[in-house]
């Protein structure tokens, strides 16, 4: 038996956590790790931020994989920011390495539609769609950040939640559980504490985006401030995948649209809301369910820059082996927190 396999990684970095995995050459996935946020390079110590996570959740995937870095022959990432930053860190870090670096769009449309022309919507901290045609013409919409954009975000469903509390509390509008649900997430008081603590910077943009527990949570007991947060949601998701599809000249002709991201994985309700805006406003479209998570893309890519041609084995060990806490990057933060 070979005691020191070859290995590839592949990294997920987003603006709540960044998540590793490592995996054999024969597709065995043997080893996770995660991080925190690794986006918003351009603000002061982001690069730093960028760097300690990626160095992070490679480092704790390669301990529980129980081999080291000397192994690792070819690394892929997909990054919400800074993907030149994270290639030419992990280059420096992994010489011997082949580093494949991407946009977090590019691998999440490729993963959901097996490398097919189509559009991703990702939902997650942030928001945003991407599209590509057979004839290579692509389109970005969305991705513009938590101040100028990133509407139907997990962060916008936390800022809006934040207000619906604010607003319940005054009686402008009627009363919602989030009043007492979003202090209790957040271990806190009441919602003075909770303005005392945002307005100081004691709550950050991750925690303000993990709001959307409690709003998901609400939602599904029958708390209709929550449900129309989340719909509400969908429809600007809607908003930002129709724009695409605008400007790639498919609105009318249809093409199909993947939903991907934390947002969707977490509930129905904003997903469905999401079909039902589509379809409204361009029956031909069609949405369909992602056929693997961007972080698995990382993995083939990395496998195939290493291996060439991927076998129907490959491909099944990645399936047979992909860990529960991966499926959702942020479940062992949001456990932990």
């Amino acid at each position: 038996m070979n005691d020191s396999p070859a290995l590839i990684i592949a990294v997920d970095g987003g603006q709540s956590s960044t998540l590793a995995l490592v995996a054999t050459l024969e597709g065995q996935i043997i080893g996770t790790g995660f991080a925190g946020p690794s986006n918003h390079v351009d603000e002061p110590g982001g690069p730093e931020r960028l760097h300690g996570a990626l160095d992070q959740s490679v480092s704790e995937a390669l301990a529980a994989s129980g081999h080291d870095s000397k192994q690792v022959v070819g690394i892929c990432l997909g990054m919400t920011g800074g993907a030149n930053l994270a290639f030419d860190w992990m280059t420096s870090r992994y010489p011997d390495a082949h580093v494949q670096s991407y946009y977090d769009y590019v691998t999440a449309l490729a993963g959901a539609s097996l490398a097919q022309p189509g559009i991703v919507v990702i939902g997650g901290t942030g928001a945003v769609a991407y599209g590509r045609l057979a004839d290579g013409r692509e389109v970005k919409v969305g991705g513009w950040g938590y101040l100028m954009g990133d509407e139907g975000s997990g962060y916008d469903i936390g800022r809006y939640a934040l207000q619906r509390a604010a607003q319940a509390s005054d009686g402008r509008i009627e009363m919602t559980s989030l009043l007492q649900m979003i202090p209790a997430q957040l271990g806190l008081k009441d919602l003075e504490t909770v303005h005392k603590m945002l307005y100081s910077g004691q709550v950050t943009r991750p925690q303000i985006a993990r709001l959307t527990i409690s709003v998901i949570t609400a939602a599904e007991a029958g708390d209709a401030v929550a449900r129309r947060l989340l719909e509400n949601a969908g429809e600007e998701l809607a908003k930002v995948a129709l724009a695409v599809a605008q400007r790639l000249g498919m609105k009318e002709q249809g093409v199909l649209v993947f939903p991907t991201g934390g947002l969707f994985q977490s509930n129905t309700i904003i997903k469905e809301a999401l079909r039902k805006s589509i379809a409204f406003d361009a029956p031909h479209i069609q949405v369909k369910d992602h056929a693997f998570p961007p972080i698995i893309v990382g993995l083939l890519l990395a496998l195939q820059s290493n291996v060439g041609s991927l076998s129907a084995a490959i491909i099944e060990n990645l399936r047979a082996t992909f860990p529960a806490a991966a499926a959702n990057k942020h479940q062992k933060r949001e456990q932990s927190s």
